[in-house]
């Protein structure tokens, strides 16, 4: 009896020490981490993983601007649209053309006035606020210098770092983007207790603005030198600088770290239908439903291609082809993405907006956008005429 009442306390002894050891570590993200994926039945972070954590709250207008309602059969997906979209445990899915609501539903746990997390859509949303900022004077311009705000900044690149790098994805940090390795930089950002000495711990390499690279962690920063130049929390400068003006009909939140900073490059929780309204803020170039917000020229830049061909100012583009195999005919797009299938897809010249939230959209083919996607894009932009009436 002893031996045994000795081995179970050197059991609990070393459960103990190693609880300490890593509590202490590198590695203390992976309790709150473990917690809120795998042991929830998840393989990565998922879009009703806020409960997890604190919040900034994004206020909404006291009465919001309700979308206009036209709903059609016609608007519905295609039957193997439909498929798709039901493989990949969709949440919720939208069409809004004419700035009516033409088709809308909602599945797997996903109801109208369920806010869920739109991942790296956030990117898109703070590309935009910092633009604003831009505007409003508080930021000298996308060539100023990270340096100047984060004065963490460390690394050969450190001192030519500029804003418009950031978003870019032209940072060179030492950052290695995989959200499905527990013991990586991502998941370390994502769960653990201070977002900026994480980041920040990471050094800039000596080919920024040289190639392309997609890290979390540049929109991290990105974030930190907004909230330095305004001196506001990232969740109170949205509020008031966007879904204030845009009349969401419901508050949005931030996930904030254990010492309340915004985690900028994911955690933007909101309903489809108020996702809606940022899509309807691309289309439109700025424009609020007649408030003009930021200068319509900036989504020139934003949307032309960087380094690489499908990406822009955090944005993502392309090209739908058309549905008839003899025609090489495409319509252009501009989309914000997030993982596991979280998209607004835009497209110009058709006033036409798709949202789609959900648990999963297949696999990428290198850093193309994934066949779900596409599928969607092309079956939509040809439903219309190019002038979009």
């Amino acid at each position: 009896m002893n031996a045994i009442v000795k081995k179970l306390f050197g059991t609990l002894v070393t459960i103990g020490l190693l609880y300490v050891l890593i509590h202490a570590s590198w590695y203390n993200y992976l309790f709150k981490g473990v917690y809120a994926t795998y042991l929830q039945g998840h393989t990565t972070a998922n879009i009703f993983d806020g409960e997890y954590f604190d919040q900034g709250i994004i206020h909404a207008p006291p009465v919001g601007i309700p979308w206009p309602e036209a709903k059609s059969a016609e608007w519905a997906p295609p039957i193997e649209i439909q498929q798709a979209l039901d493989v990949y445990e969709t949440g919720a899915f939208l069409v809004i053309h004419n700035d009516s609501i033409r088709h809308e539903d909602y599945g797997n746990k996903v109801m109208a006035n369920t806010k869920t997390n739109s991942f790296s859509m956030a990117k898109s949303i703070l590309t935009m606020m910092v633009e604003i900022a831009i505007e409003s004077g508080d930021l000298p311009g996308w060539d100023a210098l990270a340096i100047d705000y984060v004065k963490e900044l460390h690394g050969p690149g450190a001192s030519q770092l500029t804003l418009a790098h950031l978003t870019g994805m032209l940072a060179d940090l030492d950052w290695d983007e995989d959200y499905y390795n527990p013991f990586g930089i991502t998941a370390k950002a994502l769960y653990g207790r201070d977002l900026r000495a994480t980041v920040t711990g990471c050094a800039v390499g000596d080919q920024v603005g040289r190639h392309y690279e997609y890290q979390s962690g540049a929109t991290a920063l990105l974030g930190f030198c907004l909230e330095e130049a305004t001196g506001m929390p990232l969740a109170e400068y949205a509020s008031e600088k966007l879904w204030l003006p845009l009349g969401a009909e419901m508050d949005a939140s931030w996930h904030l770290d254990d010492v309340g900073e915004a985690i900028s490059f994911s955690g933007f929780n909101a309903t489809a239908r108020d996702f809606a309204r940022v899509g309807y803020l691309v289309l439109n170039q700025g424009n609020a439903f007649g408030e003009q917000l930021m200068d319509s020229s900036f989504f020139a830049t934003a949307t032309n291609p960087g380094l690489a061909q499908f990406y822009g100012y955090s944005f993502w583009l392309g090209d739908a082809p058309s549905p008839d195999p003899l025609s090489e005919a495409t319509r252009p797009f501009v989309a914000l993405r997030g993982h596991l299938g979280q998209w607004v897809i835009t497209f110009p010249g058709l006033d036409l907006i798709i949202v789609r939230t959900g648990h999963a959209e297949g696999k990428e083919v290198g850093e193309a956008l994934p066949a779900s996607f596409m599928a969607v894009a092309s079956a939509y932009a040809w439903k219309l005429p190019a002038a979009g009436h």
